[in-house]
């Protein structure tokens, strides 16, 4: 009877400890998730393949009126930001690509899924240098492919797609411009660098 005790107990100690090392596997696993997702590095299967034809849009610009689409991004490239009013990231980011001091960056052309009301945040933060397109604006982010926000699709002057990303802040939306289109660095100061239209 002292034997079985004894050898029950060593195999509920034996299965802790297996019961241990599973978790700290699977934390180990959710921490990496973790790191990737913060750098941005993480893309989602189903995403559009780099290097292919950017599927053309067209939409009318909130602030002139004017239409606004693929076609402004040809010859220099540019990025195509996707936004939602429900994303508190995406309100960080209008804010800070909204302040004049922020220079470098190719054309960007935001779109934000949800309508004029609710989107009505982003006209203000966004400011008058960026495109910001209301209308038709979830059946662009269903050709792209994009199921999360913020989105960033980067386009060279061939409207070819070069990179998917999720820029929490404008530095990591530099970062993932300057690594899609080969610049070297791009600074937030137009007068020390600009964003050159040769790249």
């Amino acid at each position: 009877m002292r034997f079985g005790f004894l050898a029950s107990y060593i195999a509920i100690w034996v299965l802790v400890f297996f019961q241990g090392l599973l978790l700290l596997a699977l934390l180990r696993q959710l921490a990496e998730l973790r790191r990737l997702l913060e750098q941005g590095g993480l893309q989602a299967d189903d995403h559009l393949l780099m290097g292919t034809s950017a599927p053309e849009f067209a939409g009318l610009d909130v602030h002139s009126g004017a239409q606004v689409g693929s076609q402004n991004l040809s010859g220099s490239g540019g990025v195509i930001l996707f936004l939602s009013p429900e994303c508190t990231v995406c309100e960080g980011l209008a804010d800070r690509l909204g302040q004049p001091a922020v220079n470098g960056l190719p054309p960007i052309i935001a779109l934000c899924q949800g309508g004029r009301q609710a989107c009505a945040g982003f006209v203000k933060r966004l400011g008058l240098e960026i495109h910001l397109v209301l209308e038709g604006a979830e059946e662009i982010a269903a050709r792209y492919q994009v199921s999360g926000f913020p989105t960033a699709v980067v386009i060279d002057g061939k409207q070819k797609i070069r990179a998917f990303g999720h820029p929490k802040n404008v530095e990591d939306l530099t970062r993932l411009v300057a690594r899609s289109l080969g610049v070297d660095s791009i600074t937030a100061d137009a007068a020390e660098k600009p964003y050159l239209a040769s790249v």
